[in-house]
Order: C-alpha cells, then sequence, then structure tokens
C-alpha cells in the first residue's frame, strides 16, 4: 500500500511559506465549531466581493442549470453557495486537523442497510463534489474501510499534507491518484472499496458529451469501463450540511442493479441523473466554482 511519505525536500525554505500557512490552517480548525460556520460564511460573502473571476463562473453555472429561477432567485442561490464555500474552507481543516472526537456527534448515516452485506464485493462508491465532502469523508472512513482517488496537488508538501490528513482516519486507506486507474481497478477486483467522484470535466479527450441539467457536458467515461473491468458493484454516496449547522447528514443509496449495461452513453446518463438529482437537493451546497462545462462540443463557442 502507498501510503502518504515524508521527504526530507518538504523541508526546503520554498515550501516554508506553505508550512506557515496549513500551520495557520490547522490553528483554526481548533475553534469552537459555531464560530467557525459564522466566520465561514463571512469569508464566503468576502470572496463573492473579490474573486470576481470564480463568482463569474458561479454566476454562468446557475444561469445555465437554472433557468427556471429568476434573476434575484439565482442571485440569493450564489450569495448562499459562497457562504457555503467559505464554511467549506474551515470545515476542510476540521476535517484534515481537529481530534476526531469532537467530530463524531455531529453526523447522521441514512441508508445503512444498503451497504449490509458488501463487505466481500468491491464496491466503486460514487461521491460528488459537495462543498461537504471532506467532513463527509472524515467521518464514513472511520465507519467504512475504502480507498479515496483524488487529483495530486502541483506543490509537494500540500499534497503530502492533503493524503495524510485523508488517510489518518482509518489505517486502511490509501488516496490513489485518479490517473491510476489500474490500482484503482485492482483494489476492485481484490474486493476493496474505493470512492471516486466523476462529476467534473477532465477534458475532451477522457469525456463523452452527456446531458447534464438539460445541457451537453464532458462527462468522464471510464465509469462503466472500470466496474465492468473489474466486476465491482456501484452505489451513489451524497452528503449535506443541515440546515440549522448542528452537523451533516450521509446519505447511502442502493446499489445500482444493471450497471453497466452494454451501452455506455445510457450508462453515463444514469449517472449524470442521479448526480443532479442529488445535487437539486442541495444546490447550494455544490461546487458551483468549478468549469464544469469547460469542454465544449465541436462548434460550441465557450459558455465563460
Amino acid at each position: 500500500m502507498n501510503k502518504a511519505r515524508f521527504s526530507w525536500s518538504f523541508l526546503h525554505p520554498r515550501y516554508w511559506l506553505t508550512w506557515l500557512m496549513l500551520i495557520f490552517w490547522a490553528l483554526l480548525a481548533q475553534l469552537p465549531f459555531r464560530w467557525q460556520m459564522k466566520l465561514g460564511r463571512g469569508f464566503g460573502r468576502l470572496l463573492l466581493k473579490v474573486a470576481k473571476r470564480r463568482r463569474h463562473i458561479a454566476e454562468r453555472n446557475l444561469s445555465l442549470c437554472y433557468p427556471e429561477l429568476t434573476e434575484a432567485e439565482r442571485l440569493d442561490l450564489l450569495k448562499k453557495n459562497f457562504e457555503s464555500s467559505g464554511i467549506a474552507f474551515f470545515e476542510t481543516a476540521i476535517a484534515w486537523f481537529k481530534p476526531y472526537r469532537f467530530l463524531e456527534n455531529r453526523f447522521e448515516i441514512i441508508g445503512r442497510e444498503h451497504w449490509q452485506g458488501l463487505e466481500n464485493d468491491g464496491l466503486l462508491i460514487i461521491g460528488m463534489h459537495f462543498l461537504t465532502m471532506e467532513m463527509a469523508n472524515a467521518h464514513l472512513n472511520r465507519h467504512y474501510s475504502y480507498h479515496m482517488m483524488y487529483r495530486p496537488h502541483r506543490n509537494k508538501v500540500y499534497d503530502y499534507v492533503q493524503m495524510k490528513c485523508r488517510e489518518r482516519h482509518n489505517a486502511d486507506t490509501e488516496v490513489i491518484p485518479r490517473e491510476d486507474l489500474r490500482k484503482t481497478i485492482k483494489y476492485l477486483k481484490n474486493k476493496h472499496w474505493v470512492w471516486y467522484a466523476p462529476d467534473q470535466d477532465y477534458g475532451r479527450k477522457l469525456s463523452e458529451f452527456v446531458p447534464w441539467f438539460g445541457i451537453n457536458c464532458a462527462t468522464v467515461k471510464a465509469t462503466p469501463k472500470i466496474v465492468g473491468i473489474s466486476g465491482a458493484k456501484v452505489a451513489f454516496l451524497a452528503y449535506y450540511r443541515k440546515p440549522d449547522d448542528s452537523g451533516y447528514e450521509l446519505v447511502l443509496h442502493p446499489v445500482m442493479e444493471n450497471f453497466p449495461t452494454d451501452n455506455p452513453h445510457e450508462d453515463l446518463k444514469r449517472l449524470n441523473d442521479q448526480i443532479e438529482s442529488c445535487v437539486r437537493r442541495c444546490p447550494e451546497q455544490y461546487m458551483w466554482l468549478h468549469r464544469r462545462f469547460k469542454t465544449r462540443p465541436e462548434g460550441e463557442s465557450s459558455v465563460y
């Protein structure tokens, strides 16, 4: 198992600022939970004013996905989304750096019965880029052993810390670079569980255009192939912050039946439909700051 490993090169002066920022982030994580929720909302409101490029991306995504809303309704959703993004800054710190004993009573797991009896099966857990993602995995990984696919960071120190912090909640967990499909398939064949989020734009080469919120978007085409080759089962995992900021709700969905089929396009559409359904439940908590529609079909201009 390839766990996160410290290197003495991480102490090079070029990384000192990164270490200072991480130490400050870890200190913020020790603040009372309610304070962090309030500070997060304030930070999000500040981002709404100063992060103009990200605001434009989020505004465009919401206008494309929610054309039925009035301009005032979309503006309200945008504000709530930025507040949620600010909270996510603190939640990530909590998930990475705060002792788990302060977290364990803040979670409600719904649908445990759907995953009972799967201990001896390979399981591909379909996650999504909700802003509560780090908090959800910090808790769920205490109850279930699974590996996590992730996008490596160019900063070696930050990458090491995020790997180490994501692995800390379960000794059997390994984070796997998203490009390493061979290892993912190997683990699934060996009856391991792997968390995987296929809801971002990875470019034309790795994608197929499939509707999402009624818009053709570049959808990672590897998911049905991974399941088909490995023989693993597939189940969705959704996670939401409770409206009163008291904690989090983790929803374990049933295993998908008849997946994959001999029609990959329909398989991908089925995945996108399920992701859309989860997003529509709490759209303010989804990562709209990502350019989900960056890659366009031939002949279409950029939507951003």
